[in-house]
């Protein structure tokens, strides 16, 4: 055996010249007497070290020489320094019979190491340890704590040495009942290893739990804590009838390396898995409870699942009476980081509802004096009800109710949204077509812009190309969203504006009406200069006439055509694109239920194309406008409360009108002439219900309709989108919020920002770097935030992040938080003084 090792020495290192080996007891002194090695010369020390150093390096300096001691292994470092050929044995190697000693051979240690490499030398010698372990494999790093922690590392199969907080979080992960296996498999190595007091220490610095040993039911009391104490570290006082308070980490220290062991979790591989068994045990700790003990509006650190429902059943019949007060104690929980994604769906209905609300209660009055002041107030304010709505009712749909307590009233809360929602859109609009009536429907009076004028006022004065996408149902409310997406592109330079839309607002009128051409009626046929206005190679003819270089085009139409191809369509100087998602949903009763679903689809798909038109096929102008808006009611309309249609002889009919010959004289509708809303001369009446009533029609849907005359369909959307060469340079501004009232606890600094304004036509995206400094020596990481929210609504523009300070700087009284421009990192937006609570709370 040992001559195989003595060759496979010399071929693993082909320039090594002398390799020695240490026999005290002379076992195999017989066996190398009669021992040949071909090339290798067999050297016996016969306590001759002058004589064979002169050899070594003389006689045989060319040759490859096995030199055998038959004494003891210099183990001390006196003995190590007295040997008298220690200059030859440090520049060659040593044969090692033992794990020991290869293991020493291999990672170049040192002999004092050596019983250090003894004990652990059962978990060293696997080559995946080794792999793991690798950085403290050598003779400056190879140090007990380094290699308990490289070991613990290896047995939780991470391929690199985590820190002891990453360890233990990883560790906490393995109490559940299915991981019992493995967690046996790594407690008896700990035990093997005779680390488990330190584990158990280790638990305790991160929990404040003092364990005997390491097992399943002592790792659950270790995650009940840290449950708890992720809620209660800003309670300082505990009472006495808090059930849980033998949980409640007294030593800041502790608090500290659990906010630095959760913080790390948070950006770790196995955040989902630790939060899991977090989530699991916080049902014991009842968040109802501690509402009940420290009261609602206690300063707690966090609220868990159950605290969260907990104040949802206080607040839910505030809803419609406090909508401001709710959803600013919802958003405030928010702007958690870890929130139950069952919870999170529940919250952001509930905080759509509000806004509904919010929205309704804003409206003094329905009663104003003109038609345009009934325009400017949707336009500027009245839209936002509808824009809530929707989202509310969007979100509603998506809720997976089994996982809402039965205390949590969601059905109620839709219920009387829906109720609230009707109530206004009816009684808005019974006001505003008293209003329109009163000036006898004639839109040459109204001094707004009219859809009829929409080529000669948007498209005909241009010397541009200009692609005009006709989004079907497009009502205004959804592009303004549409709007906001918009301008997250910061070349984008888009506006909004509005027209009002002809009555009946039905396809066929609203897309004629967008068309240049003298315009006939005919009993639906509708005709323009002589050309059906029905159908795209139509409307090319059309276009044609008033320029040449014009086309019409269905957006469907342009799916899989190549780039070359979509490149020649859009050298037209004119573009109409016919975009139908909304209206091609709602308007059919099996589906109109999904028609908000259809708006959001609208919204993605618009703003992509918009920027592809700009940014691809170098289209210098885009308007967005639509034919019509729609009314949607999601609570299903009953039969006894459609109107029968109370004309039976009509040219043409649908749940919102019916066109008849001659004028009607009705209780409950509006008889117009066709003429007074549109260019069409010919000599009909268009009769509407009086406010959002719906006409009995077989085969159709009520819930989703258009054709009256209510705002929601009336107002239509022109955006004029334009694109610049480079980037618009005015960015959005954060604001910090809690000002002044900024501490650092347990070395965490909790960092709320809001947006100041929302992403525009004039303001862009800004990238923000956040850091703790003292004087310019940055003494956190550099957290990364991307502020680019689109939304008006304040409380949809606010974010959050946390910063963690350095041990060196956490003895520091006062720090600076910066926050800077990426762009510009010597001049900083913010610069805060933020006191360092941690260390004040020590000194006491």
């Amino acid at each position: 055996m040992i001559k195989e090792k003595i060759v496979k020495y010399f071929q693993q290192y082909p320039q090594l010249k002398i390799l020695f080996f240490f026999d005290e007891k002379k076992e195999y002194e017989e066996e190398l007497d009669k021992m040949e090695l071909p090339n290798i010369y067999i050297v016996k020390y016969e306590n001759n070290p002058f004589s064979i150093k002169w050899k070594l390096v003389d006689e045989f300096k060319d040759k490859k020489v096995f030199l055998y001691l038959p004494l003891p292994h210099p183990l001390t470092q006196e003995a190590y320094h007295k040997f008298p050929l220690l200059g030859l044995l440090i520049a060659n190697k040593e044969l090692q019979l033992d794990n020991v000693g290869s293991f020493m051979e291999e990672f170049g240690l040192q002999r004092h190491q050596k019983s250090l490499i003894s004990k652990y030398i059962q978990e060293l010698k696997y080559t995946g340890v080794q792999d793991v372990c690798r950085p403290i494999l050598n003779a400056s790093n190879f140090q007990v704590p380094a290699i308990q922690k490289g070991l613990l590392s290896a047995f939780l199969k991470f391929k690199t040495i985590e820190s002891w907080p990453f360890l233990m979080a990883k560790l906490i992960t393995l109490s559940p009942p299915e991981q019992e296996k493995e967690l046996n498999r790594v407690v008896k190595k700990i035990k093997d290893l005779d680390m488990e007091e330190l584990v158990c220490e280790k638990l305790k610095a991160v929990s404040g739990t003092t364990l005997n040993e390491l097992s399943q039911e002592n790792l659950k009391n270790v995650v009940r804590s840290i449950v708890y104490n992720k809620i209660m570290q800003t309670i300082d006082e505990v009472k006495t009838n808090d059930p849980y308070a033998k949980f409640k980490i007294k030593d800041l220290t502790q608090i500290t390396q659990l906010n630095q062991m959760l913080h790390e979790v948070d950006r770790g591989p196995i955040k989902n898995d630790f939060n899991a068994v977090l989530d699991e045990l916080s049902k014991e700790i009842k968040g109802s409870k501690l509402i009940e003990v420290y009261g609602e509006s206690a300063p707690f650190a966090e609220y868990n699942t159950e605290m969260i429902w907990e104040v949802i059943k206080e607040l839910q019949d505030q809803i419609s009476s406090a909508p401001k007060v709710v959803a600013q104690k919802l958003e405030q929980i928010s702007l958690q980081q870890q929130i139950n994604p069952h919870v999170m769906q529940a919250m952001r209905f509930l905080i759509q509802v509000t806004k509904t609300h919010e929205a309704i209660q804003k409206n003094t009055t329905y009663i104003l004096n003109k038609p345009e002041e009934y325009i400017q107030a949707y336009t500027e304010l009245g839209y936002k009800v509808d824009q809530a709505y929707r989202k509310a009712i969007r979100l509603f749909k998506e809720i997976d109710t089994l996982e809402i307590p039965k205390n949590i009233h969601l059905e109620k809360i839709n219920v009387d949204l829906n109720k609230a929602y009707d109530k206004h859109t009816d009684q808005l609009n019974r006001e505003w077509l008293k209003c329109l009536n009163h000036f006898q429907f004639d839109y040459k009076n109204i001094q707004v812009p009219k859809q009829y004028d929409f080529y000669q006022t948007q498209v005909a004065h241009l010397d541009q190309k200009v692609v005009v996408i006709i989004s079907d149902a497009l009502r205004y409310e959804a592009a303004v969203e549409l709007l906001s997406e918009m301008h997250g592109d910061t070349k984008n330079t888009a506006e909004i504006q509005y027209q009002l839309a002809s009555i009946p607002s039905k396809t066929n009128i609203g897309m004629s009406q967008l068309l240049p051409g003298e315009k006939i009626f005919n009993s639906g046929e509708i005709t323009i200069d002589g050309i059906s206005s029905s159908g795209t190679e139509n409307r090319s003819k059309i276009l044609r006439l008033v320029n040449k270089e014009s086309r019409a085009i269905q957006y469907s139409d342009l799916d899989g055509l190549s780039r070359e191809e979509l490149r020649e369509i859009f050298k037209d100087t004119v573009v109409y694109v016919y975009h139908d998602i909304i209206d091609a949903t709602g308007d059919k009763k099996p589906s109109e239920r999904g028609a908000f679903r259809a708006v959001e689809e609208t919204i993605q798909e618009l703003k992509k194309f918009v920027k592809l038109l700009h940014g691809s096929y170098n289209v210098a102008k885009v308007i967005v406008t639509s034919d019509h808006g729609f009314l949607y009611n999601d609570i299903e309309i009953k039969e006894k409360d459609k109107e029968e249609i109370p004309v039976k002889e009509n040219i043409q009919s649908h749940n919102r009108y019916f066109i008849t010959e001659e004028k009607q004289n009705l209780d409950l509708a509006y008889s117009i002439p066709l003429s007074a809303t549109t260019v069409f001369t010919d000599n009909v009446f268009v009769n509407i219900p009086y406010s959002v009533n719906r006409y009995k029609k077989q085969g159709v849907g009520h819930q989703f309709v258009h054709g009256g005359g209510s705002l929601q369909e009336l107002i239509v959307p022109v955006i004029e989108s334009a694109r610049k060469r480079e980037k618009v340079s005015k960015k959005v501004r954060p604001m910090l919020l809690n000002r002044n009232r900024l501490k650092i606890v347990s070395n965490i600094l909790k960092v709320n920002l809001l947006q100041e304004t929302e992403v525009s036509r004039f303001e862009k995206e800004c990238t923000l770097k956040l850091g703790l400094y003292i004087g310019n020596k940055l003494v956190s990481k550099l957290e990364t935030l991307l502020l680019n929210f689109t939304a008006e609504a304040p409380s949809d523009r606010m974010t959050r992040t946390e910063l963690v300070l350095a041990a060196e700087a956490a003895g520091e009284p006062f720090l600076k938080l910066k926050i800077f421009d990426e762009e510009d990192m010597l001049n900083p937006l913010i610069e805060e003084r933020i006191q360092n609570d941690t260390l004040i709370q020590q000194d006491f």
